[in-house]
């Protein structure tokens, strides 16, 4: 009901001569095809894509399964779990001392839809501009690996492993008791101060070391308890009420009725009620972006087959669909657009990498004292560690940068000059910096009117929470998902990374396709305000749905499945062990806990893992049914633990879905990175930077038929292409560039006050 809202739903049998004949013509008429078939499965049922792209190359074909269309496992059967565990994003979740944690829902197949909705309106994009589609291969495994934070980045550059920590990242990011449930901190060091405001202890803004807890672990601790024990005293409403007053970044952890029941949601129409004929009366979450008019509000999930006569009378009435007219050669799908990303950290810049890996001329615009944030990541003690950071380096490959100081009338000089030749403006500052700088959407608008600018506030730009600073974590918190995961009988759960952040860079970038391919029909330009606690709402949306009808659907389940039994992570055989390190190479601490996921999705699956176990414990007549395995899962898993423990991963994922049974090893992000298909894939590649060395990395997660990948180029170091920017794009002369740079409007260094 949530899924297919809006959508028309017709029935064809392939098998049946004329239904094929009339899904072969309703593909015809298709601007964009998605399917999630195995391999060959459509090909085996007379239904050849490739054939059809041949005849029509305007089309987009957009693939998305488990694994991908090649390679070793394209054919393996995956379900939610399954699925989730490959990524290397489940190793994540969770405390270190207990199973890998699923997150709520589906969320690899969420990641997925978005990436199908963004990949896929970047490639209608290209077809109207130049007559010429492509065949898209995403594969749900790539989708989560490309988002694991510094993370994958560390594993890629370092080869060090990174490992579970509950819901205590350090003090002031995590989640606190509090008087009546649980709340959550997410501040980055520059929000620290704000945080010893609020809860009564301005004296440590005079303590250097509580400027910053992550370089000062020792007053980690302290910090802890102070936090936890103002937050004992408080109900989570009177603590985010505080935190208003003091900008401090606190955040709610909100149920499915808090948001229903949100008036704010409700005047910005974001929910939109209908009437279905089976379920009743229910909630829809909306879009989570507009494009300047109005939100758009979604029809009712339609009845199996309620539209098949419809949709069949309006192709007998049709005429034939005619041939595309010779395409222009391929090139990159964004060939030709330029994008000013003044964006910093994660969800924006990971947009605009997306943007920049499909060929637009991204330009990543830092200001000379405030550099990204993620560039202090780096390896302390170098000459230019700022230039060394894995995290900022993976997320802005492929892109020039520019050092500006916008705070000065030269440097906005220097932009607006820039601004009259860009395609798209993205920012993610807090709410009413860029309208304060003189660069709001009507300013951009008097210099291109044809502009697309992206905005990416946490909650909105007006609204009660619209002021409110806003991280990943109190995204994931704020938005849903937080509430809904965790252990059997536990506390809420935050997820393994800063998951906000992706989800609204994935979105983000296919917004800003969808503002340009407006732009080509209608010659207009667009605003984009992407409400990224919005999006994460949307990503739990059946969970909002079920609770709208009065559906107590149980949470924080763990591992385990409201439908499949035995339904798990099971810990396998010890490896030989692996490393984390800290930033300079230093061994912090060894692990080898390995992990496997398994999913018995039907009866005959429960009949084939009873085959590859051969344990006649399992014979059990009580287990035949899924509501008999439900009942007896304790036991099943001690059996199914006992046999895992004494095998790898991989040894017991190829013996179960040789047989059919849905099982993946739980990939580590430094397994990720040895991972033997995505190897076959060719999915790890490297680049050399200037100062970093040779640096490993993902290949772009939107794999092209048509259009060869490029080479990837390292991120720029800092400054690294002002002259060559405001050169040829700005017309300046050398002697104009040394006069900015003496003044301190641009620079190849940060500068500290």
């Amino acid at each position: 009901a949530y899924l297919n809202a809006g959508k028309r739903s017709i029935v064809l049998d392939a098998a049946s001569d004329a239904d094929r004949e009339h899904l072969l013509r309703l593909l015809r008429t298709a601007d964009l095809v998605v399917e999630s078939s195995r391999p060959g499965v459509l090909l085996a049922a007379g239904i050849d894509l490739e054939a059809l792209r041949r005849e029509r190359p305007s089309l987009v074909v957009c693939s998305v399964t488990p694994f991908g269309k090649t390679g070793p496992r394209a054919n393996w059967r995956t379900t939610a779990l399954t699925a989730f565990a490959s990524g290397g994003q489940m190793m994540l979740c969770g405390d270190e001392d207990k199973p890998p944690l699923k997150t709520a829902g589906d969320q690899a197949g969420y990641q997925g839809g978005l990436h199908v909705f963004a990949a896929g309106v970047t490639a209608l994009l290209a077809a109207r501009r130049t007559g010429f589609g492509d065949s898209l291969d995403l594969s749900l495994q790539e989708v989560q690996a490309a988002c694991l934070e510094g993370y994958g980045p560390t594993a890629l550059v370092r080869g060090s492993e990174s490992v579970r920590v509950g819901n205590q990242l350090r003090a002031i990011w995590g989640i606190y008791p509090c008087a009546d449930g649980h709340v959550g901190v997410a501040a980055m060091a520059r929000q620290s101060a704000a945080v010893w405001r609020c809860i009564g202890h301005p004296e440590l803004l005079d303590d250097p070391a509580f400027a910053n807890v992550l370089i000062h672990p020792e007053v980690n601790e302290l910090a802890e308890v102070l936090i936890g024990e103002w937050a004992a005293a408080r109900t989570a409403h009177e603590i985010y009420a505080e935190a208003g007053e003091h900008r401090a970044p606190f955040s709610l952890i909100a149920q499915p009725q808090d948001l229903l029941g949100s008036q704010a949601l409700r005047d910005a129409g974001f929910w939109t009620d209908v009437d279905h004929p089976v379920i009743g009366r229910h909630a829809l979450a909306g879009m989570p972006f507009d494009l300047g008019s109005a939100r758009a509000a979604f029809r009712r999930a339609p009845l199996l087959g309620e539209h098949t006569d419809e949709v069949l009378a309006e192709l007998r009435a049709s005429a034939a669909t005619p041939a595309d007219s010779t395409p222009e050669p391929p090139r990159p799908l964004l060939d030709g657009i330029r994008v000013l990303d003044l964006s910093q950290v994660w969800a924006g810049p990971y947009a605009s990498r997306f943007l920049a890996d499909m060929g637009a001329d991204v330009i990543h615009i830092e200001g000379p004292a405030f550099p990204d944030a993620v560039r202090g990541i780096g390896i302390p003690g170098q000459i230019r560690g700022f230039d060394r950071s894995s995290y900022f380096n993976d997320y802005n490959r492929n892109k020039r940068g520019l050092v500006l100081e916008m705070h000065d009338a030269a440097g906005l000089a220097v932009f607006r000059t820039l601004l009259k030749d860009a395609d798209v403006v993205l920012e993610n500052w807090s709410v009413g910096v860029s309208e304060r700088l003189g660069i709001g959407y009507e300013d951009l608008c008097a210099i291109n009117p044809t502009i697309v600018f992206c905005q990416m506030p946490a909650y909105g730009k007006d609204g009660p929470d619209a002021a409110r600073v806003g991280f990943g974590p109190a995204i994931e918190q704020m938005g849903g998902l937080v509430a809904l995961q965790g252990y059997e009988g536990g506390p809420p759960h935050r997820s393994g990374i800063s998951y906000g952040d992706p989800n609204a860079g994935i979105t983000a970038a296919g917004a800003i396709a969808l503002a340009l391919l407006r732009r080509e029909r209608e010659g207009v330009g667009s605003h984009i305000v992407l409400r990224q606690r919005d999006n994460l709402t949307t990503m739990v949306g059946e969970f909002m749905l079920a609770a709208s009808i009065g559906l107590d659907v149980p949470v924080r389940i763990g591992n385990r499945d409201l439908q499949y039994a035995p339904h798990g992570a099971y810990r396998c055989a010890d490896d030989a062990g692996r490393i984390q390190s800290d930033l300079v190479g230093n061994p912090l601490k060894e692990v080898n806990d390995t992990w496997v996921a398994i999913s018995v999705d039907s009866d005959e699956a429960w009949q084939a893992m009873r085959r590859v176990l051969g344990d006649n414990r399992l014979d059990n007549p009580a287990f035949e049914t899924v509501e008999g395995r439900r009942e007896q899962a304790t036991a099943i898993d001690e059996i199914i633990s006992r046999w895992c423990r004494r095998r790898t991963p991989d040894e017991v994922a190829n013996a179960l879905q040789a047989d059919g049974v849905s099982a993946a090893a739980v990939l580590s992000p430094l397994m990720v990175t040895r991972d033997e298909h995505l190897v076959a894939r060719g999915y790890l590649q490297s680049y050399d930077h200037p100062l970093a060395g040779q640096c490993g990395t993902f290949a772009p997660v939107w794999r092209l038929a048509d259009r060869p990948l490029g080479v990837i180029r390292p991120a720029p170091t800092f400054g690294q292409h002002n002259r060559e920017i405001l050169g040829e794009l700005a017309s300046l002369g050398g002697a104009e560039i040394d006069e900015l740079e003496r003044r301190g409007v641009i620079a190849t260094e940060p500068q500290t006050s």
